[in-house]
């Protein structure tokens, strides 16, 4: 073999795959080679850093002696010595080893500063209700005309903002309260199923099962299973109250029950479902107590049935677009 091929070192690697290697340099390179074995795997796997190096490589400043010891810790690995090395180091392959140390540590770096934030999300119920279950497991029950919002990351981040009505079973995670806000007002649980009904007038808590508290500035309410909340607008006082009817179930389960409900409620809980205009003209029939069950189906059909059930007490007549119960 050629002297000069038994000289063959790092540096003169370089310059081959770099293409300024002079003619003397690459046929020695050549015949290295093809010498042995060992030199042909030392090759590609000098190669193989270098051209990972290269692919990677980042304008990141760094340490440039510290980051040579390190790619020669990785290119002499203890898989048989092929050569001694010892020209001189030359500044371009310590340029290549500062890319192959800070390869790793740049793409993490990377990563993190481009970690997408969280985004809003947001679910509609336009003509009719809608059932969805939430990330965190939970599952609500939106009514029509009604929206919701929360963070995509929602499993950790359990906010919700509702405009509208919904009614949510909550799925229990005692490290991740699930807090609900509504206008001025804000709804905190830890596990339970409860209805929330916001308009311009007032906002209206029911729980179903398990616990709330309900905060409005100031103001605070615990509330348990069949209470209410009642606020409103213009008034940071929280009325709470027992709860009996079911009237606000009707969204989920299709059906108006009634249990000694009041006339006046019944009329207004129809003209939410239906979208129409319910006066009632006797005020001797307003606190009328209705016992009955209703499909939520047609309006005209549920009216006739209420004036059949109350036959001589409650007469139903209709009036351009409006409903007059008398």
């Amino acid at each position: 073999m050629n002297n000069f091929n038994e000289h063959i070192n790092d540096d003169i690697l370089v310059k081959f795959m770099l293409g300024q290697a002079s003619a003397e340099e690459q046929l020695a390179v050549g015949q290295w080679m093809a010498a042995s074995s060992d030199n042909e795997k030392y090759f590609q796997h000098f190669k193989l850093i270098w051209e990972q190096s290269h692919t990677l490589a980042s304008p990141v400043a760094t340490d440039e002696n510290e980051a040579w010891t390190r790619f020669q810790q990785r290119v002499n690995r203890p898989e048989t010595p092929v050569v001694e090395l010892t020209a001189t180091r030359k500044p371009w392959l310590r340029i290549a080893a500062a890319v192959a140390v800070i390869v790793v540590a740049g793409t993490i770096a990377f990563l993190m500063m481009n970690k997408p934030a969280a985004h809003q999300l947001e679910l509609v119920a336009a003509n009719s209700p809608v059932t969805d279950t939430l990330p965190d497991g939970s599952i609500i029950t939106l009514n029509k005309n009604s929206r919701i919002q929360y963070a995509s990351n929602f499993e950790t981040n359990r906010n919700i903002t509702l405009e509208g009505e919904a009614f949510f079973n909550v799925a229990t995670d005692p490290s991740h309260p699930f807090v609900l806000k509504t206008g001025e007002v804000q709804v905190r649980v830890l596990g339970t199923s409860f209805n929330v009904k916001s308009d311009q007038q007032q906002v209206e808590v029911i729980v179903e099962t398990g616990a709330v508290e309900v905060n409005k500035k100031a103001e605070t309410v615990q509330l348990k299973q069949n209470e209410k909340a009642v606020l409103t607008k213009n008034s940071s006082a929280i009325v709470k109250a027992s709860n009996k009817d079911e009237l606000y179930n009707y969204y989920r389960t299709q059906t108006f029950v009634c249990n000694d409900t009041p006339l006046w409620q019944l009329a207004e809980i129809f003209s939410n479902a239906y979208g129409v205009k319910i006066e009632i003209t006797n005020t001797a029939i307003r606190n009328e107590e209705i016992t009955s069950v209703f499909v939520y189906s047609n309006l005209e059909e549920n009216l006739d049935l209420l004036q059949e059930t109350y036959h001589g007490k409650i007469t139903v007549e209709k009036k351009g677009d409006t409903y007059i119960l008398k």
